[in-house]
């Protein structure tokens, strides 16, 4: 082999060990020797290719997204009829994720948990299937408009479907799922849900700053939340310290220890009581509502007005989570877990994809919040409720039926 093929071998060999080694003991644990143990090369071959771990981890993960690309397109190309076409797209993904978890694991799981570039990774992945989606959809024979956040929804539902179950070791269900995940995506392709662009915007909003009360406390662990939420604010989480954190809030590491264990648990614990606060507003907006759709669509405006309002809880729960590492692997998405559950406490069975609903529209609401914030868009958030609404309200109800019920919802009181 010339040098070129023999290094394009090695780099391939160094993919697979660190698939294997993620596998086994997880990213954080892995080691450069693990990789070259696994490899069978020595670590000046390494070192050629890779300045350290990381960088051998990231071009595995996109060289996984970038194969699977490419079977969806090949999987694509070899049917006739759009419909068809789609049909073998979507089960080739689904068998792909359950055929290989150990590759599958390390792209939509363990990346989460390796910093910022992590989330850097999930939002480039994120956008190539959302443009391939997008395209798929646009050559349909009875191709609608669409609202813009459409594709960005159905991507992240399908990842937060296959996220859960490798999560949960129920990966191998993915392979018989494909007929319900397609009649999820066809819930949204509804002549509908043209009119959804058609009733306008509820325009930008721009409330007034409503600090979290949780922070007002006085008590050495109230001030220990305070100084974590203020501290990861101007200086990001990362870099933070436990002595860092305890002399900010005014207390020695002793006593800060006595109430976390560390800035992580600390961390935490700051973002469940963010998280409670805006529930408690969700959760009044359910209970004013006169029916399950007006409560859906008055508590998904409520939970974008709080998030606009608590800069604190945009920035830690779908930025800075991403920094605290592994430990938050199971719970990244829970703020809007949390959310689609209470949510859905009163919602009906879902009409389409309803083994999946739950998880898959709290993906799409997920992947389409974090875009937003991280993106800094977040003002653009208001515009986007109706989708929002739309994306949770079409499995369970019905695409026609969610158009109306946001229409009714934005009637003036005692209007036609």
């Amino acid at each position: 082999m010339d040098p070129e093929e023999v290094a394009r071998h090695q780099r391939t060999r160094l993919y697979g060990a660190m698939i294997e080694s993620v596998s086994q003991r997880g990213y954080q644990a892995t080691t450069v020797a693990h990789v070259l143990a696994l490899a069978g090369v020595s670590r000046r071959v390494f070192y050629e290719q890779f300045p350290n771990k990381e960088q051998c981890f990231l071009a595995t993960h996109d060289i996984l997204v970038v194969r699977e690309r490419k079977r969806l397109i090949e999987a694509w190309q070899r049917e006739r009829g759009w419909a068809n076409r789609l049909h073998a797209a979507c089960r080739t993904l689904l068998h792909d994720v359950a055929a290989d978890p150990k590759g599958s694991r390390l792209v939509l799981v363990e990346s989460l948990g390796i910093g910022a570039t992590g989330r850097e990774r999930m939002q480039l992945a994120g956008v190539t299937f959302e443009r391939l989606l997008a395209t798929v959809l646009r050559l349909a024979p009875d191709a609608t408009e669409l609202p813009a956040l459409t594709s960005r929804a159905i991507v992240g539902g399908i990842r937060h479907v296959a996220y859960t179950r490798l999560l949960e070791g129920r990966g191998a269900e993915l392979c018989s799922l494909t007929d319900e995940v397609l009649d999820w995506i066809e819930a949204y392709r509804s002549p509908a849900a043209a009119r959804l662009a058609a009733l306008g915007s509820r325009g930008p909003r721009d409330p007034a700053p409503r600090p979290a009360a949780f922070l007002d406390g006085e008590d050495p662990r109230a001030r220990a939340l305070g100084s974590v939420v203020e501290l990861t604010q101007q200086e990001g989480y990362a870099g933070l310290w436990d002595p860092q954190i305890a002399q900010f809030a005014g207390l020695s590491t002793e006593a800060f220890h006595r109430h976390f264990r560390d800035k992580e648990e600390c961390l935490l614990a700051a973002l469940d009581e963010l998280l409670g606060e805006a529930l408690r507003s969700v959760s009044d907006a359910l209970e004013s509502a006169s029916s399950w759709p007006e409560g859906v669509d008055r508590a998904m405006g409520a939970f974008v007005e709080h998030l606009l309002a608590n800069p604190s809880l945009r920035r830690i729960a779908f930025i800075h989570l991403f920094e605290v590492g592994p430990g938050i692997v199971g719970r990244l998405t829970a703020s809007i877990e949390l959310l689609t559950e209470l949510i859905l406490e009163g919602a009906p069975v879902p009409r389409r994809g309803p083994t999946l609903a739950r998880a898959a529209v709290t993906g799409g609401i997920w992947a389409a919040i974090v875009s937003s914030v991280a993106n800094e868009r977040v003002l653009r958030l208001p515009l986007f409720v109706d989708q929002l609404t739309f994306t949770l309200l079409t499995p369970y109800i019905g695409a026609r039926e969610a158009l109306d019920a946001i229409h009714a919802a934005r009637r003036p009181a005692g209007g036609d």
